[in-house]
């Protein structure tokens, strides 16, 4: 008993403690009536250190926002030193390239001024020099000039042999009335010389080297006895040909005079010859007379094995006389020309590219005759035979027909030759001084330079031009020309054309030629869509009045609608418009200068208009093709309205049947709408109709009006 009470007591101090808490948290707790003095000063003063709490983090978040507005300002004033140095900086940069700038046009204005300085310099005393010469010809001065020469010979070689006598043979061969013709053949040659003029006097010397090539051609009878059988053969040579070459190198002395600019050679020639040769080839016939037999017979005729590539042998030297005639070319080819001649052979102050100051250009006739027997053959046989061989066995040149035979060589040609001048102090002929024409073409209103001209001129008397059409820039152009006088004729885009007369009095002068062209009023015209405002690009036809064809044809940009075109003063002008898709437009033009902005109304819903210029064969539906043009105009009208739909209706004349008629116009419709489609029109925008004969528009009796019954409309849906 003792122990449950004991038990029972300390339960219920246990259940009272943890009761406490619980009821403590569970009630709240009672908020005292009114509060002491001391706890009044805490709770204000807790209230004034959260207010000194505020208004500390109040004036620390003012200091950092001016930090931060101080930081802000220094970054932007350092961004604008920065911007204000980099300013500075390209500035300088500019005011240094300026300064550059300014600096090389300087320069180049210095250079071009001294450029001009120099070239009027140089053109004065091109002046004084040529004055200088006119003043010494009156007293002239002969002087030695020397020239080294190349000179090339083409032209006709004969290699003469004089046959004397005719041949008997040692018993066995006879031979008679030969027969010799000269063909000759080619030569040519080439010499470097020396050549000295003095006054009139020429001379000249040097290495001279030739080529021979000559053909003779012979015909002979042979007469041989056969010892055994007592037969003779009568041999036939008609024609047999020997064809000789011959090189060689020597030394000609040549002696002459110079007029003008004709001049001559003559001399003699020493030359010596290279290892040649010669060839043969020709036929022969043969006849026996045989003692038995009562009647001579042939034996046909046989192919002559003649020599080939033998060689000669020449006595040397070989001396030739050699004569020369020809003229200068340096008055076609280098000289300039005497602007005082009606001909010119250059132009005037021209020279042809190659000639120059030192070179010059001859051109004549020459022969060369060998005076000595060069012929140096033992003497032999023409042919040569076997022992009982009826057929040559052997043949030699027949330059050893008897051991005497003489050889003179020839070569007559024409010759050219360069002479290279050796320069020296020397007086040489002074040209004329250049004489120039300075060209600048203005506007005749504003006097400003054109920026593309083009410059013809032409001689005024004789019409001949003196520079041909040249473009001419807003600087100008500066052309050399003779003396004379002269007219000028300019023209440029978009202004009338006009001439200048001028005249150069004297050599080395400067005229300077100003030509003014007045501008030409254009016509200029836009064409737009009068409801979207867009650019329409069109045809448009000009047309002079009371002429059936249009004089121009115009096609506007696509981009700007615009075109523009220079019209002659005078006629009367009309505008003429035909768009697909769109009315017609015509209407005069009162001014050649206006600019026109014409504005196109668009066919709408419902309405019809007719393709022209679409053609077909004859009662057929196929399309011709020079109705392309009219056919892109209509896909152009669908590509650039891509919301019209339209129906394409075909139309035939009364001739023929109803049905054939029908079927016709349902196939040219069909045929027009198949073309749209293949170009890239969908078929969905399209329908095609027939209407036959049903519609007319014009009267079926004359041929006119069955033509414009047959067309093809476009009704747009």
């Amino acid at each position: 008993m003792k122990n449950l009470l004991r038990n029972i007591l300390i339960a219920s101090v246990v259940l009272s403690l943890n009761a406490a808490p619980i009821a403590a948290y569970a009630m709240p707790e009672p908020v005292p009536a009114t509060q002491t003095a001391k706890q009044k000063a805490a709770a204000q003063k807790k209230k004034e250190a959260e207010k000194r709490k505020k208004e500390q983090e109040k004036a620390k978040a003012a200091r950092e926002k001016q930090k931060a507005a101080a930081a802000k300002k220094r970054e932007a004033e350092k961004k604008r030193e920065a911007a204000a140095k980099a300013n500075e900086k390209k500035q300088a940069e500019r005011d240094k390239a300026a300064a550059e700038r300014a600096k090389a046009a300087e320069e180049r204005a210095e250079a071009q001024a001294k450029k001009e300085a120099e070239t009027k310099a140089k053109e004065e005393k091109a002046v004084r020099d040529y004055e200088k010469y006119q003043a010494n010809l009156a007293n002239p001065k002969t002087e030695v000039i020397s020239y080294f020469n190349l000179g090339l010979r083409l032209g006709y070689a004969a290699m003469m042999d004089q046959i004397n006598g005719s041949y008997l043979g040692a018993g066995t061969l006879n031979q008679s009335n030969a027969l010799q013709q000269l063909k000759g053949g080619p030569g040519a040659g080439l010499n470097i010389t020396y050549n000295l003029e003095y006054g009139h006097f020429l001379f000249e010397t040097g290495l001279d080297l030739r080529f021979l090539n000559s053909t003779s051609a012979y015909g002979f009878q042979a007469q041989r006895t056969e010892n055994t059988y007592g037969a003779t053969y009568n041999y036939l040579f008609d024609d047999v040909r020997e064809m000789r070459n011959m090189l060689e190198f020597g030394l000609p002395l040549m002696l002459g005079a110079q007029f003008n600019r004709f001049y001559f050679l003559v001399g003699a020639k020493v030359h010596y010859g290279l290892p040649m040769g010669y060839s043969q080839k020709g036929k022969y016939d043969i006849v026996v007379n045989d003692p038995a037999l009562l009647e001579p017979y042939g034996m046909g005729i046989h192919e002559l094995n003649g020599q080939t590539k033998q060689k000669m042998v020449f006595k040397q030297p070989d001396v030739s006389v050699a004569a020369e005639i020809g003229i200068d070319l340096d008055d076609w080819l280098q000289a300039q020309p005497d602007p005082k001649a009606k001909k010119a052979k250059v132009k005037p102050g021209q020279r042809l590219p190659f000639g120059r100051e030192h070179i010059h250009y001859r051109v004549g006739l020459f022969a060369e005759y060998g005076v000595l027997n060069t012929n140096n053959t033992p003497a032999a046989l023409p042919v040569e035979f076997a022992q009982n061989n009826e057929l040559v066995q052997n043949s030699n040149t027949f330059l050893a027909w008897n051991g005497d035979t003489k050889l003179n060589n020839l070569l007559v040609g024409a010759k050219f030759t360069i002479q290279f001048e050796v320069p020296g102090k020397k007086a040489r002929p002074v040209p004329p001084p250049a004489s120039y024409a300075i060209y600048s073409v203005v506007n005749a209103v504003t006097n400003e330079p054109i920026d593309k001209a083009f410059v013809e001129t032409r001689g005024t008397e004789s019409g001949k031009i003196a520079m041909r059409e040249k473009q001419i820039s807003a600087k100008g152009f500066r052309q050399r020309h003779a003396v004379g006088a002269f007219t000028a004729k300019a023209k440029a885009d978009g202004y009338y054309d006009a001439e200048q007369n001028f005249e150069i009095e004297k050599v080395g002068s400067t005229e300077y030629v100003t030509i003014a062209l007045r501008p030409c009023p254009i016509l200029r015209v836009r064409v737009t869509n009068k409801e979207t405002g867009l650019a329409v690009p069109a045809t448009v036809q000009i047309l002079r009045a009371g002429a059936a064809e249009p004089a121009y044809n115009l096609a506007t940009d696509s981009a700007s609608g615009t075109t523009r075109q220079m019209l002659e003063e005078g006629p009367k002008y009309s505008l003429h418009i035909a768009q697909m898709g769109y009315d017609t437009v015509d209407m005069a033009i009162n001014n050649i200068g206006d600019s026109l902005n014409i504005q196109l109304n668009p066919i709408k819903k419902g309405e019809v208009f007719i393709i022209k210029n679409l053609h077909f064969a004859t009662n057929k539906t196929r399309i011709l093709s020079r109705s392309e043009q009219a056919l892109q105009d209509l896909y152009m009208y669908l590509a650039r309205n891509p919301q019209v739909r339209i129906k394409i209706v075909g139309h035939t004349d009364s001739v023929g049947k109803d049905e054939a008629n029908q079927k016709l116009s349902d196939g040219r419709a069909n045929e027009v709408m198949k073309d749209l489609i293949e170009r890239g029109i969908a078929p969905d925008r399209l329908q095609a109709e027939g209407r036959g004969e049903t519609q007319p528009i014009d009267t079926n009796d004359t041929e006119e009006g069955r033509q414009n019954n047959r067309r093809v409309e476009i009704e747009i849906l």
